[in-house]
Protein backbone atom coordinates (compact mmCIF):
# COMPACT_ATOMS: atom_id res chain seq x y z
CA UNK A 1 0.00 0.00 0.00
CA UNK A 2 1.43 3.25 -0.81
CA UNK A 3 2.13 5.60 2.04
CA UNK A 4 -0.27 9.12 1.87
CA UNK A 5 1.19 11.96 0.35
CA UNK A 6 1.71 13.97 3.37
CA UNK A 7 2.10 17.86 1.23
CA UNK A 8 -0.70 18.22 -1.21
CA UNK A 9 0.62 19.45 -4.31
CA UNK A 10 -1.24 22.64 -3.90
CA UNK A 11 1.11 23.09 -0.85
CA UNK A 12 3.58 23.41 -3.16
CA UNK A 13 3.25 25.31 -5.44
CA UNK A 14 2.32 28.28 -2.85
CA UNK A 15 5.75 27.54 -1.42
CA UNK A 16 7.48 27.89 -4.98
CA UNK A 17 5.35 30.53 -5.99
CA UNK A 18 6.88 32.50 -2.18
CA UNK A 19 9.53 31.49 -3.46
CA UNK A 20 9.69 32.53 -6.72
CA UNK A 21 8.84 35.76 -5.84
CA UNK A 22 10.79 36.06 -2.83
CA UNK A 23 13.97 35.35 -4.56
CA UNK A 24 13.09 35.37 -8.30
CA UNK A 25 13.08 32.40 -10.64
CA UNK A 26 16.97 31.24 -10.04
CA UNK A 27 16.03 30.11 -6.27
CA UNK A 28 17.30 26.54 -6.24
CA UNK A 29 14.53 23.70 -6.47
CA UNK A 30 16.26 22.82 -3.23
CA UNK A 31 15.44 25.60 -1.23
CA UNK A 32 11.75 25.25 -2.66
CA UNK A 33 11.65 21.32 -1.47
CA UNK A 34 12.76 22.02 2.24
CA UNK A 35 9.94 25.29 2.71
CA UNK A 36 7.75 22.13 1.93
CA UNK A 37 9.41 19.04 4.23
CA UNK A 38 10.66 17.07 0.67
CA UNK A 39 13.51 16.16 -0.98
CA UNK A 40 14.29 17.66 -4.55
CA UNK A 41 14.12 14.28 -5.83
CA UNK A 42 10.32 14.43 -4.46
CA UNK A 43 9.92 17.14 -5.68
CA UNK A 44 11.00 16.43 -8.79
CA UNK A 45 9.04 12.81 -9.30
CA UNK A 46 5.90 15.32 -8.45
CA UNK A 47 6.35 17.84 -10.70
CA UNK A 48 8.92 16.84 -13.72
CA UNK A 49 11.32 19.88 -13.91
CA UNK A 50 11.80 23.08 -12.57
CA UNK A 51 9.97 25.31 -15.70
CA UNK A 52 7.18 23.31 -14.99
CA UNK A 53 7.05 24.09 -11.18
CA UNK A 54 7.57 27.68 -12.09
CA UNK A 55 4.52 27.53 -15.21
CA UNK A 56 2.60 26.01 -12.40
CA UNK A 57 3.05 28.18 -9.69
CA UNK A 58 3.28 31.34 -11.95
CA UNK A 59 0.90 31.34 -14.87
CA UNK A 60 -3.03 32.35 -13.86
CA UNK A 61 -5.60 29.78 -13.91
CA UNK A 62 -7.15 28.73 -17.43
CA UNK A 63 -10.44 30.86 -16.15
CA UNK A 64 -9.67 33.24 -13.28
CA UNK A 65 -12.76 33.65 -11.10
CA UNK A 66 -13.04 37.13 -12.78
CA UNK A 67 -13.30 35.82 -16.12
CA UNK A 68 -15.75 33.05 -14.94
CA UNK A 69 -18.20 36.11 -13.49
CA UNK A 70 -17.98 38.06 -16.88
CA UNK A 71 -18.83 35.39 -19.32
CA UNK A 72 -22.05 34.46 -17.03
CA UNK A 73 -23.29 37.50 -18.42
CA UNK A 74 -25.49 40.46 -16.94
CA UNK A 75 -27.67 40.23 -14.63
CA UNK A 76 -30.91 42.93 -12.88
CA UNK A 77 -28.56 44.94 -11.11
CA UNK A 78 -27.24 48.71 -12.46
CA UNK A 79 -24.52 48.41 -15.12
CA UNK A 80 -22.47 50.43 -12.57
CA UNK A 81 -22.46 48.42 -10.03
CA UNK A 82 -22.26 45.47 -11.50
CA UNK A 83 -18.84 47.19 -13.51
CA UNK A 84 -17.48 48.09 -10.33
CA UNK A 85 -17.61 44.80 -8.80
CA UNK A 86 -15.96 43.15 -12.16
CA UNK A 87 -13.44 45.92 -11.56
CA UNK A 88 -12.66 45.51 -8.44
CA UNK A 89 -12.31 41.68 -9.58
CA UNK A 90 -10.05 41.96 -12.21
CA UNK A 91 -7.81 44.46 -10.07
CA UNK A 92 -7.35 42.27 -7.30
CA UNK A 93 -6.44 39.65 -9.90
CA UNK A 94 -3.92 41.86 -11.64
CA UNK A 95 -2.16 43.01 -7.81
CA UNK A 96 -1.71 39.41 -7.77
CA UNK A 97 -0.76 37.77 -10.76
CA UNK A 98 1.66 40.77 -11.86
CA UNK A 99 4.61 40.13 -9.73
CA UNK A 100 4.01 37.05 -11.30
CA UNK A 101 3.84 37.44 -14.39
CA UNK A 102 7.14 40.05 -13.94
CA UNK A 103 9.18 36.78 -12.35
CA UNK A 104 7.96 34.63 -15.58
CA UNK A 105 9.00 37.19 -17.75
CA UNK A 106 12.63 37.39 -16.05
CA UNK A 107 13.31 33.82 -16.26
CA UNK A 108 13.97 33.84 -19.58
CA UNK A 109 11.44 31.79 -20.71
CA UNK A 110 8.81 32.82 -23.75
CA UNK A 111 6.07 34.02 -21.92
CA UNK A 112 3.92 33.77 -25.20
CA UNK A 113 4.98 30.56 -25.82
CA UNK A 114 4.34 29.77 -22.45
CA UNK A 115 0.82 30.67 -22.92
CA UNK A 116 0.25 29.13 -25.65
CA UNK A 117 1.62 25.89 -24.72
CA UNK A 118 -0.45 25.96 -21.48
CA UNK A 119 -3.83 27.30 -22.65
CA UNK A 120 -6.66 26.37 -25.40
CA UNK A 121 -7.55 30.04 -25.05
CA UNK A 122 -5.23 32.02 -23.17
CA UNK A 123 -6.33 34.21 -20.18
CA UNK A 124 -5.52 37.58 -22.30
CA UNK A 125 -7.83 36.40 -25.09
CA UNK A 126 -10.14 35.48 -23.31
CA UNK A 127 -10.76 37.63 -20.97
CA UNK A 128 -10.79 40.51 -24.04
CA UNK A 129 -13.39 38.47 -25.49
CA UNK A 130 -15.55 37.81 -22.44
CA UNK A 131 -16.19 41.46 -21.83
CA UNK A 132 -16.73 42.57 -25.67
CA UNK A 133 -19.72 40.05 -25.23
CA UNK A 134 -20.37 41.29 -21.83
CA UNK A 135 -20.70 45.14 -23.33
CA UNK A 136 -22.30 44.31 -26.39
CA UNK A 137 -24.80 42.64 -24.00
CA UNK A 138 -25.27 45.66 -21.95
CA UNK A 139 -25.83 47.87 -25.44
CA UNK A 140 -28.31 45.38 -26.49
CA UNK A 141 -30.34 45.57 -23.85
CA UNK A 142 -30.32 49.67 -24.06
CA UNK A 143 -28.40 50.05 -20.43
CA UNK A 144 -25.29 51.28 -22.07
CA UNK A 145 -24.37 54.00 -24.52
CA UNK A 146 -23.42 52.32 -28.20
CA UNK A 147 -19.73 52.83 -28.06
CA UNK A 148 -16.89 50.25 -29.54
CA UNK A 149 -17.04 47.28 -27.28
CA UNK A 150 -13.57 46.09 -27.89
CA UNK A 151 -11.72 49.57 -27.01
CA UNK A 152 -14.05 49.75 -23.95
CA UNK A 153 -12.84 46.37 -22.91
CA UNK A 154 -9.21 47.26 -23.49
CA UNK A 155 -9.56 50.50 -21.87
CA UNK A 156 -11.04 48.54 -18.72
CA UNK A 157 -8.39 46.29 -18.56
CA UNK A 158 -5.34 48.39 -19.29
CA UNK A 159 -6.07 50.79 -16.92
CA UNK A 160 -6.52 48.25 -13.85
CA UNK A 161 -3.63 46.42 -15.53
CA UNK A 162 -1.28 49.41 -15.83
CA UNK A 163 -2.27 50.64 -12.28
CA UNK A 164 -0.92 47.26 -10.90
CA UNK A 165 1.65 46.97 -12.83
CA UNK A 166 2.91 50.69 -11.87
CA UNK A 167 2.41 49.83 -8.26
CA UNK A 168 4.26 46.75 -8.05
CA UNK A 169 7.32 48.68 -9.96
CA UNK A 170 6.95 51.61 -7.38
CA UNK A 171 6.45 49.32 -4.31
CA UNK A 172 3.46 51.57 -3.60
CA UNK A 173 0.46 49.04 -1.89
CA UNK A 174 -1.99 49.01 -4.23
CA UNK A 175 -5.86 49.30 -3.33
CA UNK A 176 -7.69 47.44 -5.64
CA UNK A 177 -11.23 48.43 -4.82
CA UNK A 178 -10.29 51.71 -4.51
CA UNK A 179 -8.99 52.47 -7.86
CA UNK A 180 -11.62 50.20 -9.48
CA UNK A 181 -14.09 52.00 -8.44
CA UNK A 182 -12.77 55.24 -9.63
CA UNK A 183 -11.89 54.27 -13.56
CA UNK A 184 -15.95 52.78 -13.34
CA UNK A 185 -17.01 56.34 -12.59
CA UNK A 186 -14.92 57.55 -15.24
CA UNK A 187 -15.91 55.22 -17.51
CA UNK A 188 -19.25 55.62 -17.23
CA UNK A 189 -19.54 59.07 -17.91
CA UNK A 190 -19.02 57.95 -21.45
CA UNK A 191 -20.91 54.46 -21.22
CA UNK A 192 -24.37 56.15 -19.12
CA UNK A 193 -27.50 55.92 -21.92
CA UNK A 194 -28.32 59.01 -23.36
CA UNK A 195 -31.92 60.39 -21.32
CA UNK A 196 -35.17 58.93 -23.28
CA UNK A 197 -36.78 62.30 -24.60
Amino acid sequence: MARPRQVSDEAIVEAARRCFLEHGAGVSTTRIAEEVGLSQAALFKRFGTKADLLQRALLPPAVPEWIAAVEQGLDDRPIPEQLANLATAIATFFRDYIPCLMTLRASGHDTKQMLTNHYEVPPPVRARLALITWFDEAMAQGRMRSVDSSATAEALIGSLQGHAFLSHMSGMQPDPERFAHHIVDLLWRGLEPEPTR
